[in-house]
């Protein structure tokens, strides 16, 4: 293994370590990241080793995002790996595009590490992508370990917020097996074409650490003139690692909606109104319409040819401040903590007032009627 690069900076460093197997010139380019542990990672290495599950001339870009020492011998072990190793985490999009800098492939798939490709993936995604010049990104058809369906392309909806089409049909459902474009796709199972990365830049790192920049980049690349597309014979398992907790998600997930909408402003009036997601079969009636609307003609798409960039891919780009990031990230994180604690005493007083108020309203009547019973 031959050491590609390596970086030290008084708050982030960083080593890239290049495979005697890697391919000099490859054809396509796997991009998975890692945290803190690396059996997920391995278990989707493996299930890109299997006969037939990649095309020759494949490179495989791990990159640790912050990954302990003692998680990382799993990965130098392996020759057919390029890895970088991050002494913080990134974040997703910092984290992607550090991959994307040191891949050398004109096609590019980003996978997560608790995910597993079904043999004929990656070639169905491939296939796809050579359709037509115009198509930036496909995405996968993704699916639960038991088979469920998780998506099959996604929805944007007026308020920046989205839908994946499909969620939660059961395994022998036919339902959603036809191509078609779509406003975007998870980056999971994500082919994006060097072409179009290099015209928008990649992922917009004001998404740190994680949400909305997978939507974001769709959006981006769909205003350049791209097509997003869907592709069904492209089948990844989702394991799902849960990897943060449920209010820790929920602030990142608001967080970062709030970012969209402040970066795409107007644009997003456009798309369709998000219904009501209990309104039952209305909804589903409205998600199809959503998803037919994109598959024949989406909002964004521009009549201007996309231009082509040719940046430097010499080595990993180093962000300007990933340590100011996450202790800026913290922050932001107790506060909004703090605030759901003074919205929840809020509620609470509201209710002590409430039932206060009721239980003196009814021993008011309680003594009314007592007196009158006394007096006759």
């Amino acid at each position: 293994m031959s050491v590609a690069g390596e970086s030290d900076m008084s708050q982030f460093s960083f080593s890239l370590r290049r495979g005697g197997l890697v391919p000099a010139t490859p054809c396509l380019s796997v991009c998975i990241l890692v945290l803190e542990h690396t059996a997920l990672a391995l278990n989707c290495l493996d299930s890109l080793r299997r006969p037939g599950a990649l095309p020759p001339g494949t490179e495989l870009v791990v990159v640790a995002n912050g990954t302990p020492n003692d998680q990382l011998d799993a990965l130098t072990a392996h020759d057919d790996v390029v890895l970088v190793v991050n002494d913080v985490n990134l974040g997703f999009a910092g984290g992607c595009n550090q991959a994307a800098s040191v891949a050398r492939a004109p096609l590019l798939i980003f996978l997560n590490d608790d995910s597993t490709v079904e043999v004929g993936c990656i070639e169905a995604l491939v296939r796809a992508s050579s359709t037509d010049p115009a198509i930036g990104a496909v995405g996968a058809r993704i699916v639960s370990a038991d088979g469920t369906l998780q998506e099959a392309g996604s929805v944007i909806w007026r308020d920046g917020l989205t839908t994946h089409v499909g969620e939660g049909l059961s395994p022998d459902s036919i339902a959603f097996q036809e191509s078609r474009d779509v406003d975007y796709a998870s980056a999971n199972g994500l082919l994006v074409t060097r072409r179009a990365w290099d015209a928008v830049g990649g992922f917009d790192e004001r998404f740190y650490p994680a949400y909305f920049e997978d939507v974001d980049l769709c959006l981006s690349l769909v205003e350049r003139g791209f097509r997003v597309r869907y592709e069904p014979q492209a089948r990844v398992v989702h394991q799902g690692s849960q990897s943060t907790t449920g209010v820790y998600r929920l602030f990142l997930l608001t967080r970062n909606h709030q970012q969209l909408v402040e970066k795409w402003g107007g644009v997003l009036e456009r798309f369709d109104p998000r219904p009501q997601k209990d309104a039952g079969p209305k909804f589903e009636a409205a998600v199809r319409k959503a998803a037919s609307r994109a598959a024949s003609r989406n909002p964004l798409v521009g009549v201007a040819a996309p231009p082509v960039a040719t940046p430097d891919r010499a080595g990993a780009p180093v962000p300007p401040d990933p340590v100011g990031a996450a202790e800026a990230l913290r922050a932001e994180y107790f506060s909004y903590l703090e605030q759901r604690v003074a919205d929840r005493d809020r509620r609470v007083t509201t209710l002590e007032t409430y039932l206060s108020g009721l239980w003196g309203v009814r021993f008011r009547r309680w003594v009314a009627r007592y007196v009158m019973r006394w007096r006759w």
